[in-house]
């Protein structure tokens, strides 16, 4: 048996504090990036993308890189700083 027919889920998460549903378990930046763009969240897939990992803690979420995702999730997505 595949783990292509595991089941995905809904999974309620926010992105720059508004609400995003996405299909969990695991996504990439990238995707989470997409999925925050159709529902109408004025971010551009260019953004880097963070988790938030605590008070005031946070985790750069690579566009390639995959990570697990549950409800109540919240990222931040900003314009990169281009300092050169």
């Amino acid at each position: 048996m595949s783990q292509s027919t595991a089941a995905h889920q809904a999974v309620h998460v926010a992105v720059n504090t508004k609400p995003v549903t996405v299909s969990g378990p695991r996504l990439t930046g990238r995707e989470i990036k997409s999925a925050a763009i159709e529902q109408g969240i004025q971010i551009d897939l260019a953004f880097q993308l963070s988790v938030r990992r605590g008070p005031r803690q946070t985790q750069i979420v690579g566009d390639d890189e995959m990570i697990a995702v549950h409800d109540g999730l919240q990222f931040i997505a900003v314009a990169g700083d281009d300092n050169s």
